[in-house]
């Protein structure tokens, strides 16, 4: 009796492995499509990631900077979601002509949550003391988190078609803060965009970008859903250049 219910004891254990066994490489299957599946840089984007006179371009375990020559100031860029950090090559290279450090970070499976606080080590290194933090729709919440942890030399949080999640309190923060939104945008959920209003500062900037969409501040193409712009990239992503000026003041 005792062998027999051992023996039907080792079966169970075998079927449990063999269904584990089954699962896991359906998961890591799974994760390795979904890690495939992202909006990929253009050309355009990929052909500023280079060295030119005065700014020197490296990358920092995966992240993508731009360092001019005495740098004035510091951006770090946090990407959208399922946005490859390369698409904002052509952004950051416009910024770092402007005289700032710029940084675009990059995240596992093109996701900013799974780390939040990643700017951190950049915005506290000793080398540069004031720092505007950039967040891109599903990288603006992401930022909105990092910069209520650590407003320490934060001069200003950009959210671009983006807003703080409800568990994000900026309403008190020492920084300005800038939203901007495409007219044409049709991914941003528009409901919970009013809604996070009551938690920016009285004296957050709102920035409309007539003919703006929601794809357009980087360079990978057109998100799903969104809508046609009716200005191009340049003109889009100048906006952003624009409110740096007053962002560092």
């Amino acid at each position: 009796m005792g062998e027999k219910f051992k023996k039907n004891e080792n079966k169970v254990i075998y079927v449990l492995v063999r269904i584990f066994i089954i699962i896991l490489i359906f998961a890591t299957v799974g994760i390795y499509i979904y890690s495939k599946d992202y909006y990929r840089a253009s050309v355009t984007a990929e052909d500023a990631l280079v060295s030119e006179e005065g700014i020197e371009y490296s990358e920092d375990q995966g992240n993508l900077v731009f360092t001019p020559t005495n740098p004035k100031g510091g951006v770090v860029i946090y990407p959208g979601g399922k946005v490859s950090e390369r698409s904002y090559g052509n952004l950051a290279q416009k910024i770092a002509r402007m005289g700032y450090k710029t940084i675009i970070l990059k995240f596992p499976l093109k996701l900013s949550i799974f780390s939040n606080n990643k700017a951190k080590s950049y915005v506290e290194s000793e080398e540069i003391d004031d720092w505007v933090i950039i967040g891109h729709s599903l990288g603006g919440v992401s930022a909105a988190t990092f910069t209520s942890k650590y407003p320490d030399k934060i001069k200003a949080l950009v959210l671009m078609a983006s807003y703080p999640s409800s568990r994000t309190d900026l309403r008190s923060v020492p920084f300005k803060v800038f939203v901007l939104l495409g007219e044409k945008d049709m991914v941003i959920d528009r409901v919970a965009l009013l809604e996070a209003e009551s938690r920016l500062p009285v004296d957050a900037v709102r920035i409309d970008i007539p003919g703006g969409n929601h794809s357009s501040y980087a360079n990978y193409g057109m998100q799903e859903g969104d809508a046609l712009p009716e200005i191009g990239y340049e003109e889009q992503q100048k906006y952003i250049l624009d409110l740096l000026e007053e962002a560092f003041r």
